[in-house]
């Protein structure tokens, strides 16, 4: 089974849960890449008996890795960290013709105590950075809880840093267009708290490890209490509920985009309303609506909720302004040692 897009950190618990379970998986991350390749460094493919988790790219570079790490699980290859460098164009016959270097890493029951650690330092502060010698490969992984630290120069270090840098986005309704949303957004690098007050609806919303539907069904109570969210929609059934939600939500300069599905005219009246009501200019400029204009044509949930995701996305990427999308580093291919 090929789960949906995880995050960029998510194989940690998915790797604790294997330890736990005292089941066997493999690690293949991709710890750095030089030219053109598919995926960038820190992405990651978690391997089971019966699952694969995340994606390095696809195509003969993941065939050919997917095989490795079965034979690892299979006992036929050697159960210990394995550093392999792939050349895609002369190797894999990848028309992308870069080179990228991933690790193998064997998980098991005994990797449980560096994962609760690495588990624990990304909870605590958003962010870890874990080395993996490839030079002793039967030495654990090491989560360096001191980010003053600088990478090590010892032969065969491999340092990746990892962080949780998808945008949260505040869905206010889950209607059919809000459901449309969801499905799309399961797939994409973000991470969705829906917020209604109709439970068989909400009930509709898909099953996706990066959607989350408020159980209190409270929209207003989850307006005044969101937090640390960079987006907000609203596209409730309801246009005095919509117009509630714009009042608390224009009001937080941390949202980067809050959006009203609706047409210009509705926007207008809204925009009308918000100013005899008190916001000022600067809050109201906060105000995107109508959504997604630079998407595709039509009025299809689908098209709407394509549309508002690009925006939402290329506006919290910009914002960002994440050197590296993966939410990980690594140390340069030309600085990996190998004894």
């Amino acid at each position: 089974m090929i789960s949906a897009l995880p995050g960029p950190a998510d194989w940690i618990d998915a790797a604790l849960d294997c330890a736990h379970r005292q089941q066997r998986g493999v690690l293949a991350m991709v710890t750095d890449e030089r030219g053109s390749t598919p995926r960038d460094a820190g992405s990651w493919m978690l391997l089971t008996k019966g699952a694969i988790l995340g994606t390095i790219g696809g195509g003969e570079l993941e065939r050919t890795l997917v095989e490795a790490a079965r034979a690892m699980l299979e006992g036929a290859g050697s159960w210990s960290r394995a550093p392999v460098q792939c050349a895609l164009g002369s190797d894999m016959r990848q028309c992308c013709g870069g080179v990228v270097q991933v690790l193998l890493e064997p998980i098991d029951s005994g990797a449980a105590q560096w994962l609760v650690k690495a588990q624990q330092q990304l909870a605590l502060t958003g962010h870890v950075r874990i080395a993996f010698d490839s030079a002793d490969c039967e030495v654990s992984p090491v989560v360096n809880t001191d980010d003053t630290l600088a990478d090590t120069l010892s032969p065969g270090i491999i340092t990746l840093s990892f962080q949780e840098n998808r945008p949260r986005l505040a869905l206010f309704g889950a209607g059919h267009v809000g459901r449309a949303l969801c499905t799309i957004a399961s797939q994409l690098p973000i991470r969705v708290m829906v917020f209604d007050a109709r439970p068989d609806q909400c009930a509709q919303v898909p099953e996706a490890a990066n959607l989350f539907v408020d159980e209190r069904f409270d929209p207003v109570g989850g307006a005044q209490q969101l937090q640390n969210y960079e987006a907000a929609l609203v596209m409730t059934h309801s246009h005095a509920l919509d117009y509630d939600l714009c009042r608390i939500l224009l009001r937080r300069p941390d949202l980067v985009y809050t959006g009203l599905i609706g047409s210009e005219s509705k926007s207008r009246r809204f925009r009308k309303a918000l100013r005899k009501d008190g916001l000022h200019d600067l809050e109201l400029a906060r105000l995107t609506s109508p959504i997604g204009k630079n998407g595709p044509g039509g009025k299809e949930p689908g098209v709407i909720a394509l549309g508002v995701l690009s925006e939402v996305l290329q506006v919290c990427k910009t914002v960002q302004d994440q050197p590296q999308s993966s939410g990980a580093t690594a140390t340069p291919l030309s600085k990996v040692h190998h004894g």
